[in-house]
């Protein structure tokens, strides 16, 4: 016969075992949303697609977090960044972040002029961004006139093109969002919070890839 403290103890400790043991459960259209029709993605791999804005803020907060977790990512699952743009005026904000990724200095400049625009450290107009955009870079030591053609470029324009179409067909509303597969998009305000967003996500690329199989 168990004595009153072992059943007191056992009582103590099995809610706090079994909420060790129990998985996160995830529902379609609480947590994370079903993209239908599908968004075009690669067959070869999962593609994790983030989608932010420079003039969010909660883009800026969550970034950590996703980066966090990409960087675990299995090899089957590709990342991909999708800057969005709500207003046509806005595109000289996802054109930057192509014609930084051209000149090869996503890793030294992205997340400064992110910062930049969200703690206004630097002033922008947000009805003409693009002269604001070009003071911050050349003050960060990038030559103007090559900031100027490159965000004139093909290359960054076309980039920028498909970008919203892509954003839209992901069915993209507000961000941070993820899109996963092609199928599935998630993001903190549907998950709750910024931290536990990451463990969704993983969620939906086992889901993808079970579908897969």
């Amino acid at each position: 016969m168990l004595s009153r403290r072992q059943v007191v103890l056992a009582a103590a400790l099995a809610p706090a075992s079994g909420s060790l043991l129990a998985a996160p459960t995830y529902t379609a259209g609480k947590e994370y949303l079903i993209v239908n029709p599908p968004a075009p993605t690669p067959r070869d791999t999962i593609e994790v697609v983030e989608f932010f804005a420079y003039t969010c803020p909660h883009c800026l907060q969550f970034a950590p977090h996703f980066e966090k977790w990409a960087k675990t990512a299995s090899k089957d699952v590709t990342i991909r960044v999708c800057p969005v743009a709500w207003q046509p005026k806005f595109l000289p904000f996802t054109q930057t972040y192509f014609a930084l990724e051209a000149l090869g200095l996503l890793d030294e400049l992205h997340m400064k002029f992110f910062e930049s625009v969200i703690y206004q450290e630097h002033p922008y107009n947000y009805d003409n961004p693009a002269p604001d955009i070009l003071d911050f870079m050349t003050k960060a030591g990038v030559d103007g006139k090559k900031w100027e053609q490159t965000m004139r470029s093909f290359s960054v324009m076309n980039k920028s093109r498909q970008a919203t179409q892509y954003w839209n067909s992901y069915q993209i509303d507000s961000t941070p969002m993820i899109g996963v597969g092609g199928i599935y998009s998630t993001g903190p305000h549907l998950v709750g919070t910024r931290e536990a967003t990451p463990a969704c996500i993983s969620y939906l690329v086992d889901q993808v890839r079970a579908q897969r199989r």
